[in-house]
């Protein structure tokens, strides 16, 4: 008996089925959500900075050369007048005859090729000076690149422009105007603070071939 009973018990234990394992709860699935958090974050930011860096306005800067009497240093401007040069018009003498101030944000270019004008395209920077600076530092650039000064004129919406006209190797004479406009006034430190205390000039060049008859 007892060893039929031995054998009772020794297949009953063979019998029972397996005691299933307590599953402990996976870190994984909380892991990959915590991870994908990290990166749309992480990769949300970088849009962000590339968004902002898209918006900045392309800044003037290379070899910059002193003027006398102001406070503007000079870059050659055949670079960025590039922008708005098309099928080597204008010339490469008059684009090299051209400066911009050192440091100067371009903001937009336009082209107004249409009439007796074929060629009328301007550029147009901010920068933080004063009207008198900007026009000095344009009057003694442009005499020293051999441009003839026409006059400088107040325009009736608010600001100035300084003309001025030369002959291009094309044969044809070449105006350039300088327009000089206030897009932020300047603000007292006694108001301002540590703010800004300069102020903010919209500057525009614009170049347009003379036509035959004058222009």
């Amino acid at each position: 008996m007892t060893a039929t009973g031995d054998l009772d018990v020794d297949l009953e234990d063979r019998l029972e089925p397996p005691r299933a394992h307590t599953a402990r709860p996976s870190l994984r699935p909380a892991l990959v959500v915590l991870a994908c958090a990290v990166v749309l974050s992480v990769g949300g930011f970088a849009i962000a900075l590339i968004g902002s860096g898209q918006a900045t306005s392309p800044v003037v800067t290379g070899l910059a050369t002193p003027v006398p009497g102001v406070n503007i240093s000079a870059v050659g401007a055949a670079r960025v007048l590039g922008r708005i040069a098309s099928g080597g018009t204008p010339p490469s003498d008059i684009l090299g005859a051209l400066v911009v101030p050192n440091g100067a944000r371009i903001v937009a270019t336009t082209a107004q090729d249409a009439g007796v004008a074929q060629y009328d395209r301007s550029i147009s920077f901010e920068l933080d000076t004063n009207s008198t600076e900007l026009l000095r530092f344009y009057r003694t650039e442009l005499r020293r690149a051999r441009w003839s000064l026409l006059g400088t004129y107040r325009l009736p919406a608010g600001g100035d422009e300084l003309l001025a006209q030369r002959t291009g190797s094309d044969g044809y004479e070449w105006e350039v105007g300088v327009v000089v406009t206030t897009v932020r006034p300047a603000i007292s430190p006694a108001l301002a603070g540590d703010g800004q205390t300069s102020p903010v000039l919209g500057l525009r060049l614009r170049l347009f071939e003379v036509p035959d008859g004058g222009s």
